[in-house]
């Protein structure tokens, strides 16, 4: 086998095109919606200011509960919460479903693209003296010209492409803010949508999150009552002073002077 030779070949094309072509932006935005029902129980006539100061101390102390800034005891439950505000005396029970939304915009453009410019490439191809393998001057000179069509059609399709993305980068900014804004309008519609139905969900589910809360919250307070019984008794100098609880009832016995 001899030295391997080559064959050169160039060629230089000029490339002047323009067409139509369509520039499409799409947006998702995604969310949470939640739809509520809730129940309001004045207990101001229930709860007197030495039980409210008791109840305060078991609130304070008591697992899940938590005060907020506002002063409103808070308990969150099983698809809702509960809340007491000692400054009211309002016992507040709220049912929430949620639900993952989404909504697509979408914005579309027809622009003009123009590629032009001059295209020179070479084209290589391989061959040998003593025709091994078959490469002689004639298939080297054969390879060279499709090695040159591949190269030129490579080079067009990179200067057709650069067109096309300088096309779309004119427009691709304000079709992205047309396609958010679109997003953003479905979204909100998607929302009102949905909060109705959850609303109604939340509704049925009212009931279960309120038997939930009120136990919470009575067994609580039952806990002030006695609590307050107990310093009463005390503040009167109460003798023999006893207390149980037997399946969830609370006996309170004492004895003192009329």
């Amino acid at each position: 086998m001899c030295n391997p030779r080559r064959v050169r070949v160039r060629a230089t094309r000029v490339l002047a095109e323009a067409w139509q072509q369509e520039v499409r932006r799409q947006v998702t935005r995604t969310g949470r919606t939640t739809g509520e029902a809730r129940v309001v129980e004045p207990l101001g006539q229930s709860i007197g200011g030495i039980t409210l100061t008791a109840l305060n101390g078991v609130l304070g102390r008591a697992e899940g509960w938590e005060r907020g800034e506002d002063g409103v005891f808070r308990h969150a439950l099983d698809g809702g919460q509960i809340s007491f505000d000692p400054a009211t005396r309002v016992l507040e029970i709220v049912a929430r479903v949620s639900a993952e939304i989404s909504g697509v915009g979408e914005a579309v453009t027809v622009v003009r693209a123009q590629a032009s410019g001059t295209i020179e490439e070479e084209g290589v191809g391989t061959y040998y003296d003593d025709g091994w393998e078959g490469r002689t001057e004639q298939t080297a000179r054969r390879d060279a010209e499709e090695d040159l069509r591949r190269s030129l059609e490579r080079a067009e399709d990179a200067l057709r492409d650069r067109a096309r993305r300088a096309a779309e980068a004119e427009v691709g900014e304000d079709l992205g803010r047309q396609a958010a804004e679109r997003a953003d309008a479905e979204l909100a519609r998607v929302a009102a949508a949905r909060e109705r139905e959850l609303r109604q969900l939340a509704a049925d589910r009212l009931m279960a999150v309120g038997a939930e809360g009120r136990t919470r919250f009575h067994q609580a307070l039952g806990e002030a009552y006695q609590e307050a019984i107990l310093a009463y008794a005390r503040s009167r100098n109460a003798s023999n002073v006893r207390h149980s609880t037997t399946d969830g009832v609370v006996e309170i016995e004492f004895e003192m002077q009329a």
